[in-house]
């Protein structure tokens, strides 16, 4: 109930930038499964098909229902009836408890009915999460390492700048460099050069240079041949690993030819070959050591929901490795997404489930939760109505939040 309160503050906050709500134009009350990567900003979520949706949602309904009905025959609560039907395209399984029966019960009988779906919807994360992780350990190999930049270093501006810009050593020189949308100029700072992006010439350090952090991309040939993709052979050898790369590069020397294959995802999500071949640089920290000068750049590391969440989904995959499948790719990636929305709509419901409003057992749940804790009737509903009200004007919010967006 507490993370179901935390993500509508978080669905509020994000409604707040009209320029966000004019870029995804997704109304708040529709359901927030396929949504999930808009609202939230994440980047990393698979795609999410219909048939995904179908099937999750006859398991969620199945073992959701199925264990109301269960909790309620253990404490010798009355079924009406159970039921299956559709709903349009889904498969809608029911169970409803007699309530003559259900308010008769001890309180802790009725909240241990009414939490019964959710914790069906739990069990099944985490069945569903192991299915997961046996299926991506048994279907895929690891093929190929993964870069996200370029070789770099940091310095001061101070550095670059005044009576330090002189005794470094630093100058401009005539070459330029377009990457990932980067306009980039060559300099040279002390015995090497490197790139610089252009923005640096365009900004002016009034005070305290020395603690204004630049960011300089080393004169080595992946930037400058814009390599890109995973990296999955060089000179012949398969690589797997970064320590396969430094293997491949053993017996190589700098400026010494090299041939680099690797396979890029392009815009539409098909899988192209590239190939290359180019000149060795050097280590800047010892010149005698061949690179490639590519580099990887670790995840965010703070404690938010939304890096947790990253790392829990992704805590059995090396994120500089790049894996492929072991029989039909798509078929493979198919079943596997299929595991993973399963597992995420699982727990999706779980905390909607838990939202303190009469149409979800939530709403049941607070009402006997106060009535436990204060024993009495008149002070559990004004609260339950209270609640009610508030999260009522929460979703209006959102709703005026997503029209002044649009418009």
């Amino acid at each position: 109930m507490i993370l179901s309160i935390y993500f509508l503050i978080q669905i509020i906050y994000v409604f707040m930038n009209p320029a966000f709500v004019k870029i995804i134009k997704v109304p708040p009350i529709m359901p927030l499964i396929p949504y999930l990567d808009k609202i939230f900003s994440i980047n990393w979520m698979p795609p999410f098909y219909f048939t995904y949706w179908i099937i999750a949602i006859a398991l969620v309904a199945i073992f959701h229902e199925g264990f109301h009905g269960i909790f309620a025959r253990l404490y010798n609560i009355k079924i009406k009836s159970t039921g299956f039907g559709f709903l349009g395209p889904f498969l809608a399984f029911f169970v409803e408890q007699d309530e003559k029966s259900m308010e008769k019960a001890k309180i802790k009988s009725q909240l241990a009915v009414l939490s019964a779906g959710v914790f069906a919807n739990v069990l099944l994360s985490i069945l569903f999460f192991i299915l997961m992780i046996g299926f991506f350990s048994l279907a895929y190999n690891p093929a190929g390492v993964i870069f996200n930049d370029y070789s770099y270093s940091v310095v001061p501006a101070s550095m670059l700048l005044g009576t330090e810009a002189i005794a470094n050593n630093f100058s401009i020189l005539n070459e330029t460099l377009k990457v990932d949308g980067l306009n980039l100029t060559k300099i040279k700072l002390g015995d090497y050069n490197y790139y610089i992006s252009d923005t640096f010439f365009s900004t002016k350090f009034i005070t305290n240079p020395e603690e204004v952090p630049v960011k300089l991309y080393h004169d080595e040939p992946a930037i400058k041949n814009e390599l890109k993709g995973a990296i999955i052979e060089v000179n012949g050898f398969k690589v797997e690993s970064s320590l396969d790369i430094s293997k491949a590069l053993m017996n190589e020397k700098p400026g010494e030819i090299v041939n680099v294959k690797t396979k890029y995802q392009t815009n539409n999500n098909q899988i192209e070959g590239l190939d290359y071949d180019f000149n060795l640089g050097f280590d800047y920290s010892n010149p005698n050591i061949p690179k490639l000068g590519i580099a990887t750049i670790k995840a965010e590391t703070s404690n938010t929901l939304k890096t947790w969440l990253y790392k829990l989904f992704n805590s059995f995959k090396d994120p500089n490795v790049y894996y492929e499948a072991n029989a039909n790719p798509d078929f493979t990636l198919f079943i596997y997404n299929l595991l993973w929305w399963i597992f995420m709509i699982n727990i999706s419901v779980a905390i909607c489930n838990m939202i303190p409003l009469g149409i979800f057992d939530g709403g049941r749940f607070f009402y006997l939760t106060i009535l436990a804790i204060t024993g009495r009737k008149k002070i559990a509903k004004w609260t339950f109505k209270g609640i009610t009200w508030l999260l009522l004007a929460v979703i209006v919010l959102m709703m005026v939040l997503y029209f002044m967006g649009i418009f």
